[in-house]
Formats: structure tokens, sequence, C-alpha cells
């Protein structure tokens, strides 16, 4: 891994860290507007969602969807000058929802919010996550060559084979994404019904 590789993620993994600890604090702060009888996680979703019986090619074909605009929208962006800004936004906006999502089922439900937190992510980030940060360092790298070529060290020979391999590896990214959706839509919906019984 080269050294510029390196001290991307740890600035992305700060990014992370920073934004997760302003997600807490805002879920904190504001309770009384989120954690409201039909808010973030109420008893009565969580009742309706353990009796749903969840159809995975539906589910599927949202995951997909929403996935792929994300994707896309980070892919678009990657093209323009401000491509690598967007990657810190996007980390910036998961730690926050993360943080806030980690917070309202501690508060509402102790430690077994934790465990619901878990449930809802597993499987599928087990792929998904690499995957994101897979594809945010190939949407850097791509701005990076296009706009600020004195900052990146990669020596290309050729700029059709540079691009040939770049098209090769989001093309594999797209791959894991995908795959992490179909453990979403249809493994991880198991796993959530199960522990929804503790609640």
């Amino acid at each position: 891994m080269k050294s510029r590789e390196i001290n991307r993620y740890c600035k992305w993994l700060l990014t992370f860290v920073g934004s997760f600890i302003s997600g807490i604090l805002i879920m904190n702060i504001a309770k009384n507007y989120f954690l409201i009888d039909g808010g973030i996680l109420n008893p009565g979703t969580l009742s309706r969602i353990k009796y749903l019986n969840v159809d995975g090619s539906m589910l599927l074909r949202y995951s997909l969807l929403e996935r792929g605009k994300i994707s896309f929208i980070l892919i678009i962006f990657s093209t323009t000058f401000i491509g690598i800004a967007v990657s810190y936004v996007f980390v910036m906006w998961q730690g926050i929802l993360t943080g806030m999502f980690i917070t309202a089922a501690v508060i509402r439900y102790g430690i077994k919010g934790v465990l619901l937190f878990m449930a809802g992510i597993f499987p599928q980030q087990i792929l998904l996550i690499p995957a994101w940060v897979m594809l945010l360092n190939w949407c850097s790298d791509i701005c990076l060559k296009f706009y600020f070529p004195h900052k990146d060290s990669d020596v290309v020979t050729s700029q059709k084979h540079y691009l040939m391999r770049k098209a090769i590896i989001l093309l594999w990214i797209i791959g894991v994404i995908v795959i992490g959706c179909i453990l979403e839509s249809y493994v991880n919906p198991i796993f959530l019904t199960e522990l929804l019984n503790l609640f």
C-alpha cells in the first residue's frame, strides 16, 4: 500500500471518528426531537418489523437503487475538481448518521440497542464498508489524476491503459457492492428478525 493511500485512509478515519462523535452529541442534544413517540427506532416500528414478511427481491431492488445512486454521485463528482472534497463529505455524513443511530438505539434500549445496531448492519457491512472505502479511494485517485497531477506520484505510461485498469477496478468494486446488497436483502432480515424477538 502506498504512503499516499495510508495517509488518505488515516484522514478519512479521523474524519469519521470526529463526525461520529458529532452524531452522538447531536442526538443527545436533540433527543427530545428525534426520539418522540414516532421517532427513530420507536417500539411501534420495531414491533411491525418483527412480524413483517420481507420480500427479498423488492428489498434488493431498493438496496441496489440506493447504493447505485450514491455510487453514481461519487463517481460523477470524482471527475470534477471537488471530487476529493466530496469523498470527505460522504465520510462525514456516514459518521454523523452512525453516531446518531447508535446513540438513539442505546437511549431507547440500553445495551440491547447496541445489539440492534449490529443486527441491522450484519453481514452486509462486512463487504459494503471495504467497498465504500475502495470506491472513495478510486474516486480520489481519478480526481487527483485529472486535476492535481502534481500531487500524483503514479507514473502513467498510457492514459488508455490507466483508464482501462481503473475501469476494471471499478467493476470489481461494484460487484462487491452488489453482493453486499444481496446479503442485506436475503440474509440480514433473518438476523434482524431473530434479534427483535428480544424486544
